[in-house]
């Protein structure tokens, strides 16, 4: 009995039970595992929904390859975007096309030497889906071969291609090509616009000379022209091409002597240079289109020319200045005289030579314009400014360059002799006028015509800008160097 009852006492102690420390363990064990097939889960989700989107795409385009197969006339297609939804999924699709020639080469409208054999067709279509922001694509692409026709033994075909000034397609030109000679006939239907990738083209041509020229509202070539044409020449079996540069002009506004205070007087006849590259061309209005080029035009007042180019700030050498005196030194104590010697005199050091600061135009003075095609722009352009007072009934002031040639670290010259002249001067008071930067040798007279034999007061403008005047008699110096060269 004693032992039963020790027994009882004995049994709850043993029996403790699970404690709430091994109870959280098992809880975030769990946890892990469980996180862990979630993570699964939702990845199998995502890949199963990456791979419908996938294969929706690839439907897509393989749509747009048999739509591509099966058009009877390959050249109306060209490049293309659209968009479309599946299953709740955005997908937009991009067509590109190009002409492959029996040559091997891949170019623009099938400029090249071969016939047009395909025309490549690519698609792609892109999408965004799943947690990922990257943009997935699929490309597809195929060949499609043009009718018998395009590549016949005895005729060719002329490709026109013409692009905007940043290089695009200029859609929707017309083009027109005549026969000029070497065997060529008249076409039996002119070229269509030009397509989405500014491309036309001409089939069944005769073999023989042509001259292509290119039209449309508001749009000129580099050379200013609003209808611009070239020739081109076809061989039996072969393709003839030619590329337009062709776009909408910039229309720049010129505002001479923008250094000057308000009020200015200009030249009866001003005009402007604008320069791209090689090549320059004067404007005489103060309105001028241009063609836009990406780079733009670089812009000066007056004439300049070749032999003509004082006009021209950035054709100013730097300037050499004698160097300035320096100011004098004082003699080095003289040490203490010994008794019984004789002193000997302490040398006066001998200065360095403060060195002068050349002096060069500032680069804003041949200010770029005409970048944007349709645009309106407002060119500023410096220019030499000076007071002028006439003497006695004098109101016409005539100046003529001086320097024909280049003045060595000065005038670069302007050869021939430019003239420029101002009316309604007078006596009374001093009268501020601009030229082109210069040397220039100023007379005045009664009347426009009159050769004048008198010399006018000429003084430098003070709230004028970037301009140096030096007179010295009749002659007046325009300089447009007053920045430090650094």
């Amino acid at each position: 009995m004693h032992r039963l009852v020790q027994r009882l006492r004995t049994a709850p102690g043993a029996d403790r039970g699970v404690s709430i420390i091994e109870v959280m363990v098992a809880m975030t064990v769990f946890a892990l595992i469980a996180m862990g097939v979630a993570a699964g889960i939702v990845s199998t989700m995502y890949l199963t929904q990456d791979n419908r989107s996938r294969e929706a795409a690839l439907n897509l385009a393989s749509q747009e390859i048999d739509e591509a197969r099966s058009t009877k006339d390959v050249f109306t297609l060209d490049d293309d975007t659209s968009s479309q939804t599946v299953g709740g999924e955005v997908y937009s699709i991009a067509r590109t096309t190009n002409w492959i020639n029996s040559d091997g080469s891949d170019q623009t409208c099938g400029a090249g030497t071969g016939v047009l054999a395909y025309k490549r067709i690519a698609i792609t279509v892109s999408w965004t889906s799943g947690t990922s922001p990257r943009q997935k694509t699929v490309v597809l692409d195929t060949l499609v071969a043009p009718s018998s026709s395009v590549s016949s033994a005895t005729s060719s075909s002329i490709v026109v291609g013409v692009q905007t000034s940043t290089g695009g397609p200029n859609q929707g030109v017309k083009v027109t090509i005549t026969p000029v000679g070497n065997g060529a006939g008249t076409l039996n239907a002119q070229p269509a616009l030009t397509d989405g990738n500014g491309c036309t083209y001409a089939l069944g041509v005769k073999p023989g000379s042509y001259t292509v020229l290119i039209s449309k509202a508001g749009n000129i070539d580099p050379d200013g022209q609003t209808a611009p044409s070239k020739p081109v020449t076809t061989s039996a079996g072969g393709t003839g091409n030619q590329t337009f540069l062709y776009d909408q002009p910039t229309v720049i506004t010129s505002k001479y002597a923008s250094n000057a205070p308000s009020g200015v007087k200009l030249p009866t006849a001003m005009t402007t240079t604008f320069t791209h590259g090689l090549v320059s061309t004067v404007s005489s209005t103060s309105t001028t289109s241009l063609f836009p080029y990406s780079d733009g035009w670089s812009a000066v007042a007056g004439t300049e020319t070749a032999k003509c180019t004082n006009v021209d700030p950035s054709m100013w050498p730097p300037s050499v200045v004698a160097a300035a005196p320096a100011p004098a030194l004082a003699p080095a104590p003289a040490p203490a005289a010994v008794p019984g010697s004789t002193p000997t005199p302490t040398p006066t050091p001998t200065p360095a030579p403060v060195p002068s600061q050349p002096m060069v135009a500032d680069p804003k003075l041949v200010p770029k314009t005409g970048t944007v095609a349709g645009a309106n722009d407002v060119v500023n352009l410096p220019m030499g400014v000076v007071d002028v007072k006439t003497s006695l009934l004098d109101t016409v002031l005539v100046a003529t360059s001086k320097n024909l040639t280049a003045v060595p670290n000065g005038d670069p010259g302007c050869s021939p002799t430019t003239t420029y002249t101002f009316t309604g001067l007078n006596s009374a008071k001093a009268t501020t006028i601009a030229l082109p930067y210069g040397t220039w040798t100023f007379r005045t007279t009664t009347a426009v015509g009159l050769l004048g034999t008198n010399t006018p007061t000429v003084s430098a403008t003070p709230s004028a800008k970037n301009v140096y005047v030096a007179v010295s008699g009749s002659d007046v110096l325009l300089d447009p160097r007053t920045v430090p060269a650094s």
